[in-house]
C-alpha cells in the first residue's frame, strides 16, 4: 500500500504533484522513499497515484500515473461537539473519530469540564488538534481532513444546532426511553448530523434543556454508562451503520 498524503489543489499539475516541505521530509527522510517508489496524493477528493521522480530540494515531486475519486468518505456529515475532557482524552476522540468517519470536531467548554483553557492556550491546542486529525486521516486513507474547530462555549455550540438536519445530545438519564434507533431511522445519505457529548461527569440538566430548546434531541446509548471518550465513538458508529456505512444496511 502506497504512502498517503493530502496536498493543496494548487500543488497538482497536469502530470505532476509536489508535496509540501513537511510531507516531502517525511516521505524522503523518515520513510526513506527513493525515486520510483509509489505514493498517493489526495486533493479535492481525488486520489492521484504517483511515482516519486525527484527528492532534491525541499519538495518531493511525483509523476501522476492515475487518478480516481476517493471512495472512503462516509455518506453523512457528522460533527462531534465534545465536552472538553481531562488529559489526552480529546486527542483520543479526534484520532479514533477521524478513523471511523467523523467530518468535524468542536471542543466545548462545559459546566463540568475540569480543564480550563484561556484563548491563547486554546489556540495553541487547536494547532495540535488539527495535526492529530490530519495524521489520523492519512492513516485511515480518508478523502478529506476533518475540521478541528476552535474551542466553543456551550452557548456557542448550542447556537449551531440549526445548521444540522439532526442534532443528538447524549445523556445518560435518557437510558430506557426510546433512543438512538428511532432518530436514525430518518437519517439519509447527505444528511448533516451533530452529536453533543458531555465531559467527565456528563452534562447538566440546564445544558441539556438549552440544547433541547434549540432543537436537539436527548438520547441514551443503552443501560451502560460510557466514558466521555467512548460515547461519541459509539454514537458515530451506530449512525454510520444505520446509513449503510461500516457494513450496515440503510434503514437498519
Amino acid at each position: 500500500m502506497s504512502h498517503w498524503f493530502f496536498v493543496d489543489e494548487e500543488r497538482v499539475g497536469a502530470e505532476e504533484v509536489w508535496l509540501s516541505p513537511e510531507d516531502s521530509h517525511h516521505l524522503v527522510r523518515v520513510l526513506r522513499a527513493r525515486p520510483g517508489e509509489a505514493f498517493t496524493a489526495v486533493a479535492g477528493g481525488i486520489a492521484y497515484r504517483c511515482e516519486l521522480v525527484e527528492t532534491r530540494g525541499p519538495q518531493a515531486r511525483g509523476r501522476i500515473l492515475s487518478r480516481e475519486p476517493v471512495r472512503s468518505e462516509p455518506p453523512v456529515h457528522i460533527t462531534v461537539f465534545q465536552g472538553l475532557p481531562k488529559g489526552e482524552k480529546l486527542e483520543q476522540v479526534l484520532q479514533h473519530g477521524t478513523e471511523i468517519g467523523v467530518s468535524a470536531f468542536v471542543p466545548v467548554a462545559c459546566a463540568r469540564s475540569v480543564v480550563k483553557l484561556d484563548p491563547e492556550k486554546a489556540a495553541d491546542r487547536r494547532v495540535r488538534w488539527q495535526k492529530v486529525v490530519r495524521e489520523a486521516a492519512q492513516q485511515a486513507r480518508r478523502g478529506a481532513i476533518p475540521e478541528a474547530y476552535p474551542l466553543h462555549t456551550w452557548a456557542e455550540a448550542v447556537r449551531r444546532v440549526p445548521e444540522y438536519d439532526l442534532a443528538l445530545v447524549l445523556w445518560e438519564q435518557e437510558a430506557g426511553r426510546p433512543g438512538l434507533r428511532q432518530w436514525l431511522a430518518g437519517v439519509r445519505p447527505g444528511a448533516r448530523v451533530a452529536v453533543f457529548v458531555g465531559p467527565e461527569g456528563g452534562l447538566t440538566e440546564a445544558e441539556v434543556a438549552e440544547a433541547v430548546a434549540a432543537g436537539a434531541h436527548p438520547v441514551g446509548l443503552g443501560p451502560r454508562i460510557l466514558r466521555t471518550e467512548t460515547a461519541a465513538l459509539a454514537a458515530v458508529a451506530a449512525i454510520l451503520y444505520a446509513v449503510g456505512d461500516l457494513g450496515g444496511e440503510p434503514g437498519a
